[in-house]
């Protein structure tokens, strides 16, 4: 009878091991006794590591860094889209999560939505859901922070006042994106100055957002979700063919719930629930591979990797059947976690594709795909991570949704605004169904990893689908091969499609600057097609701190994207 152990025992590499011939990606890290700050522009992380050195803490240090990555990454992330956000407390140990998704108006009409077209549902006001980053952030900080709140938001305040600056990773955003901003006026005033896209080294501005950042300064989060700014982007809205009216802006509330947790390799992982969906599927992989016993250097050997992405196929397609913005979500969910469902899970992942049975569940879970499958491939996001002298930590995810939202910035606000209807499910009785008053799902996962009561990591990556995928491939290349987290994170990347309705085939994506003798290798050995090229930056960029057993603090910034790490 076959082990659980097999699949490694085996790593044959064409030209040799997997983690000799894989070339990484460059990985900036810094280290520090007393703070670490990693986030997506270097200007947001100074500003998080400003407030360790005058004596905040983690959450106080995450305030600033959220809002500034708002300014600095406008087509990623702001206060007119969402935030997940995992907070440890050192003292406790007690993880909690504040869930921030931008959440549809309670006047919206399914049917309505449903009959949009593709077009209509990836931009403009049909696709704005309630934004969540203002009030969630600040619920952390009325729960957990110490410093005043007009202190924290001064950074990104100076920032959109007399602008940031442009870095070179950053400018094939805004080259993607020049037709999304010569199409909206407002959104093209402010980031095509000149009418051209911003160069490396050239300063934006956007004077507008700096005045609404004052009043959440003043205000709190009322200063967004009532008076002025509330009133200009309703406006907006309305005038457009928005549901979304002025009792949906003040009646949002942030969550403060508890983190989905499961065990691997001897850590508990913790992170965030339904309606997320990529902690319960990153949880759940990392569950069902929890058994493999290694035997090569490297996630990235083709029998390792091929083993890997079929086990995430099937813990995918089962996450999506029961996750979504529903009361038994999590408790379904946690039925998934249960050792017997995870070891069939595991069991079907060892059947060869051409034999996997195309079952309800996988037909639903791929129209799902095709529903909402604006995310996989487009999505704009950031992650962040902050950790303290004392030990806290904050891990938090913040996104639009797509590149620059739905590209509707309302006069005055400088406000970039979401497109996160269109994460929604239009299938009747879906999990994600649309539905008003609802918050669509998300596959960003943003995560924390325990040991023994001590912190070992936090980490989190932007990508859109390839969210999950990706934190599954660098946890399993850190923990189970116990490779440093820092080539785990340089690593190429591979994601696995979910399967076409119909097509047992096994697809996968990697990036252009992968080592080819790996792709090669899993289309010869195990049948898997396509290995479609990516750009690099869009298999993400991940930010993490890991304590070292010294107590050092160690922060990666995956330079795929603009990131850095600081600490002190």
């Amino acid at each position: 009878m076959k082990t659980a152990g097999l699949f490694f025992a085996a790593i044959l590499f064409i030209g040799g091991s997997g983690a000799g011939n894989a070339a990484p990606m460059a990985v900036q890290v810094a280290e520090g006794r007393h703070g670490m700050v990693a986030a997506g522009h270097p200007d947001a992380t100074a500003a998080g590591l400003a407030v360790l050195q005058a004596g905040g803490n983690a959450v106080d240090a995450a305030v600033a860094v959220s809002f500034a990555l708002g300014v600095t990454e406008p087509y990623g992330s702001g206060t007119g889209g969402k935030l997940s956000l995992v907070y440890r407390e050192a003292k406790t140990g007690r993880v909690m999560v504040v869930e921030a998704m931008d959440e549809a108006s309670h006047h919206l009409v399914p049917a309505e939505f449903r009959a949009l077209t593709t077009e209509q549902r990836k931009a403009g006001a049909q696709t704005v859901a309630v934004p969540g980053q203002v009030a969630g952030i600040l619920e952390a900080h009325r729960r957990w922070g110490t410093r005043p709140r007009a202190e924290l938001l001064a950074p990104a305040i100076k920032l959109a006042e007399a602008g940031f600056e442009v870095r070179p990773a950053q400018v094939k955003f805004f080259r993607a994106q020049e037709d999304k901003l010569k199409a909206y006026a407002e959104l093209g005033r402010i980031y095509l100055p000149g009418g051209e896209v911003p160069v490396a080294g050239s300063r934006v501005r956007n004077p507008d957002l700096a005045r609404t950042l004052r009043l959440v300064a003043e205000k709190g989060a009322d200063g967004f979700y009532k008076g002025p700014v509330a009133a200009a982007m309703v406006k907006a809205l309305r005038e457009a063919g928005s549901p979304v009216r002025a009792d949906d802006f003040a009646g949002y509330e942030a969550r403060v719930t508890e983190p989905l947790r499961g065990k691997f390799q001897g850590t508990e992982v913790f992170s965030v629930p339904p309606p997320v969906s990529g902690g319960g599927v990153y949880l759940l992989a990392l569950a069902a591979l929890d058994a493999e016993r290694p035997a090569g250097g490297s996630v990235l050997a083709p029998e390792a990797l091929n083993r890997l992405m079929r086990v995430y196929l099937e813990v995918d397609t089962a996450c999506r059947e029961v996750l979504g913005d529903r009361p038994a979500s999590r408790e379904k969910w946690q039925a998934l976690i249960v050792p017997d469902r995870v070891a069939a899970l595991r069991k079907q992942a060892l059947t060869p594709a051409a034999e996997a049975t195309t079952t309800a569940a996988l037909r639903s879970a791929v129209e799902d795909e095709q529903a909402d499958g604006f995310e996989a491939m487009a999505a704009e996001t950031t992650h962040f991570v902050v950790v303290d002298q004392a030990g806290n930590v904050v891990s938090a995810t913040q996104s639009q949704s797509n590149h620059f939202g739905s590209g509707i910035v309302p006069e005055g606000t400088g406000v970039v605004l979401n497109n996160s209807l269109s994460n929604f499910n239009r299938i009747a009785g879906n999990p994600n169904e649309v539905a008003p008053g609802k918050r669509p799902r998300s596959t960003i996962t943003p995560a924390v990893i325990v040991r023994d009561g001590k912190l070992v990591a936090a980490l989190g990556v932007p990508g859109g689908s390839r969210i999950p995928s990706a934190m599954v491939q660098v946890t399993a290349d850190y923990l189970l091969f116990g490779r440093s987290l820092e080539d785990a994170i340089g690593a190429p990347r591979f994601h696995a499609v979910t399967r076409k309705s119909g097509d047992p085939t096994n697809r996968f994506e990697t990036e252009k600057e992968t080592d080819y003798r790996v792709a090669g290798a899993l289309k010869a050995k195990f049948g898997w097609k396509d290995g479609t090229d990516s750009e690099t930056e869009s298999f993400g960029g991940f930010n993490a701190v890991e304590v070292m057993p010294d107590g050092r603090l160690r922060g990666y910034a995956d330079q795929r994207r603009s990131n850095t790490a600081m600490g002190y």
